[in-house]
């Protein structure tokens, strides 16, 4: 039979036991197994006990939040995109998002060079300027005086603002002096209405091609209407193409400076020799009379 002491205590430690002495104090003692005897004891109820323990619990989880959110503590774990990891994501985004606006702007400017290769001239028309756009905004509408003072600047005069006045198309270029590709006679001016956009050159004997200005050649094609044809990128938005060059010494991603041989045009060994040379000078796109910078004679 079971011992009454013994199930008095099974009873004593019970759930049931505990729940109805929830409030109780209840002695804990630490003996020596080799002495029997009690070495050490503190009392405590399981009231107490239980909010010792949620407490630890909340210490405990306001210690990894604070590592978590303070510290890069996730960083150290490998897979878990922490800090460390999205900053990166975000960088990587906008090096993308630049270089597609890149790629856009490269693309442009190759359709326009093409265009412009091909004889024909880049939709650059549907540009609007920044004083157009901010007449649009004002809210106040221009007067009288204003207009006469725009035409007096815009105008011809001392105080004029377009020294260079209006080119193909309207729109007003900056002057400067230019390097002579070749020396020779202009046997054709520059015409756009008939499809001329430069200047068509005889040149006075075997000579060498030069560059007008410093740039980066873009383009070092033959084809059999133009033969040889070499276009320079220049410094604010110039661009020069050559055509009929007899023999070209450059290639697409050279730089050049001003007054550099680009190639060789006339002599008995050029097979262009009886076609006359051809230069067109584009600026931001659009084509300008060459003779208005360049003394060819």
């Amino acid at each position: 039979m079971e011992n009454p002491s013994e199930k008095d205590q099974t009873k004593k430690g019970g759930f049931r036991y505990w729940v109805q002495h929830f409030n109780e104090k209840h002695r804990v003692s630490v003996r020596s197994r080799r002495e029997d005897h009690e070495v050490w004891h503190f009392y405590i109820s399981p009231l107490r006990a239980t909010l010792a323990a949620l407490g630890l619990l909340i210490v405990l989880f306001a210690v990894v939040v604070t590592a978590v959110v303070y510290t890069p503590v996730l960083d150290t774990l490998p897979g878990y995109p922490g800090r460390q990891a999205r900053k990166l994501l975000m960088e990587n985004l906008e090096r993308l998002d630049s270089l597609e606006q890149n790629v856009r702007i490269m693309q442009r400017y190759a359709n326009d060079v093409s265009l412009i290769l091909a004889g024909e001239v880049p939709p650059v028309a549907m540009r609007r300027s920044a004083d157009t756009v901010a007449h649009e905004r004002a809210l106040v509408p221009p007067s009288a005086a204003d207009s006469l003072l725009r035409a007096q600047i815009e105008g011809e005069g001392r105080y004029a603002l377009n020294v260079q006045g209006a080119e193909y198309g309207g729109e007003a270029v900056s002057r400067r002096e230019l390097a002579a590709p070749v020396r020779g006679r202009v046997s054709e001016p520059f015409d756009p209405l008939h499809g001329i956009y430069g200047v068509v050159v005889e040149p006075e004997g075997a000579q060498q091609v030069l560059a007008v200005m410093a740039g980066t050649v873009v383009m070092e094609q033959w084809t059999p209407a133009d033969g040889n044809v070499i276009a320079i990128q220049h410094a604010d938005g110039y661009l020069s193409c050559y055509k009929h060059v007899g023999e070209s010494l450059r290639r697409t991603g050279d730089r050049v400076q001003a007054g550099e041989a680009l190639g060789y045009i006339g002599g008995d060994d050029d097979p262009h020799a009886e076609e006359d040379f051809v230069f067109e000078l584009w600026i931001e796109g659009m084509a300008v009379n060459p003779q208005n910078y360049i003394i060819f004679q």
